[in-house]
């Protein structure tokens, strides 16, 4: 399994970067919502630029220390513009583990599950995990230590009972 790269203060200064992107983000999307006709839903933001900040704030939560793991989750938790995007990212990780049996996905993907803690919906985030962890079989990979590190790096809140 890789080191993490980095430190955490080398990754405050991205993360605020993403943060003010994001917070622009979530402003426009809640105006379109207001503004939006009923019964129509408001426009979602997407694109490459989205991509890359979710990527980023992918590696920045591998990367940082408790503080800032803690506050990219309780953050993402608030941005209802991209909620479930980060799970959906943690599929796309999953099938670049699949094409390329490159552990950084696997990484990558349950960094992403992390912090969409639970936020969309718990059985969403199973089936994610398991699609990680098959993907990493698959590949000949021993997913126990990558899913305890994930777990080092993720809230120890439950929210199923």
């Amino acid at each position: 399994m890789a080191d993490r790269p980095g430190s955490g203060a080398s990754a405050r200064d991205p993360w605020q970067e993403i943060r003010a992107r994001m917070d622009d983000r979530q402003a426009a999307y809640r105006r379109g919502w207001l503004r939006a006709p009923i019964g129509e839903p408001a426009h979602q933001p997407g694109g490459e630029e989205l991509t890359s900040d979710l990527n980023l704030a992918c590696r920045l939560h591998l990367q940082g220390e408790e503080a800032l793991q803690r506050e990219i989750r309780h953050t993402f938790n608030e941005w209802t513009s991209v909620r479930g995007r980060v799970l959906a990212k943690a599929w796309s990780f999953a099938d670049k583990l699949a094409d390329t049996c490159d552990d950084r996905w696997l990484r990558l993907g349950l960094a992403a599950v992390s912090i969409d803690d639970s936020g969309t919906d718990f059985r969403d985030t199973y089936v994610t995990l398991g699609a990680l962890y098959i993907g990493a079989v698959r590949c000949g990979m021993d997913p126990g230590p990558y899913f305890e590190e994930a777990a080092e790096i993720s809230s120890g809140v439950s929210y199923v009972e």
